[in-house]
């Protein structure tokens, strides 16, 4: 899973199973959770074009596999700097379902093109302060 906070409102981006592309959602009553990780109060699930959070990780994928994995944090960095445009300042959270409220293990402080490194991936229970690129 990976969920978006911000100091501002963020537009929601819908899945679409016919065209499926990286996504943002409110957050289901199960995910409420997830709030507590983070400093803003607008809390966002992320998707992939997997629908959920699993396209982000690029663990034992090639080729294709691996390209999509890719696209999804270009899509996410696109959207970030939408949002860094608007003036908000933004964290994410990555777990697994069902860590929503769990302790971070890592806690990291990253610009935004660091998400569209190639050898960049989420960690699990992973809380990233978005710091603006210089």
């Amino acid at each position: 899973m990976v969920y978006i906070a911000s100091d501002k409102p963020l537009p929601l981006i819908g899945w679409s199973e016919d065209k499926p592309a990286f996504c943002v959602s409110d957050l289901t009553k199960y995910e409420k959770a997830v709030e507590s990780q983070f400093k803003f109060s607008h809390v966002y699930n992320a998707g992939s074009h997997q629908g959920c959070g699993c396209g982000f990780f690029k663990d034992f994928k090639e080729g294709d596999e691996l390209a999509r994995a890719h696209d999804n944090y270009i899509q996410l960095n696109a959207y970030l700097q939408k949002a860094r445009e608007m003036g908000a300042n933004n964290q994410i959270f990555s777990c697994w379902d069902g860590d929503q409220d769990a302790r971070p293990e890592f806690r990291e402080q990253i610009g935004l093109n660091h998400l569209v490194d190639s050898n960049f991936e989420f960690k699990e229970k992973a809380l990233y302060e978005i710091l603006p690129d210089k």
